[in-house]
């Protein structure tokens, strides 16, 4: 005699839930990495953003700001700057308008500064960056600055200048 059987009595057999032991050393795994991960970086990258300074100027105003290693930034009328310094690196990103930069050299951290899409890296050189009217340009004064935007990388010299599409 052929017997008959229920296919969902048959699959319901074989979902049977895995060992324990295993289930929760899962979990444990899931949950505890990214909490550890978390309480540890955390803080370290909650101070860094904490010593983020900015630095603004109005119509018809100029403010010369003088940064803890010696280097000195010149901001020209409307603008405005975002400075942060590490025990590892200098960096100072231009929001919106034009600065005048005078880096001092400190072969222990290196200066970068960003104005969109462009990089810079200088060491004791002076240079301006300015950001309007859909474009960035750069003009290196004195020393040399190694500029990267898009992929490519150039090295700029005194009495050379670059202009950029801002891309946004």
């Amino acid at each position: 005699m052929a017997e008959r059987y229920d296919s969902s009595a048959l699959s319901e057999r074989h979902h049977r839930p895995g060992n324990p032991r295993m289930l929760l050393v899962a979990l444990l795994l899931l949950v505890g990495v990214p909490t550890l991960v978390f309480l540890f970086l955390a803080p370290a990258q909650n101070e860094q953003a904490a010593n983020v300074d900015t630095f603004t100027t109005a119509v018809a105003e100029q403010r010369a700001l003088r940064l803890d290693d010696g280097s000195e930034l010149r901001l020209q009328e409307n603008s405005s700057v975002a400075v942060r310094y590490s025990a590892e690196q200098r960096r100072v990103q231009l929001l919106q308008g034009e600065v005048l930069f005078i880096i001092a050299p400190e072969t222990s951290r290196p200066f970068w500064a960003q104005a969109g899409t462009l990089r810079l890296r200088a060491d004791a050189s002076a240079f301006a960056l300015q950001m309007g009217d859909g474009v960035i340009r750069l003009e290196v004064l004195e020393g040399s600055v190694r500029a990267q935007s898009g992929g490519g990388v150039q090295t700029l010299n005194a009495g050379e200048r670059v202009e950029l599409a801002l891309n946004h």
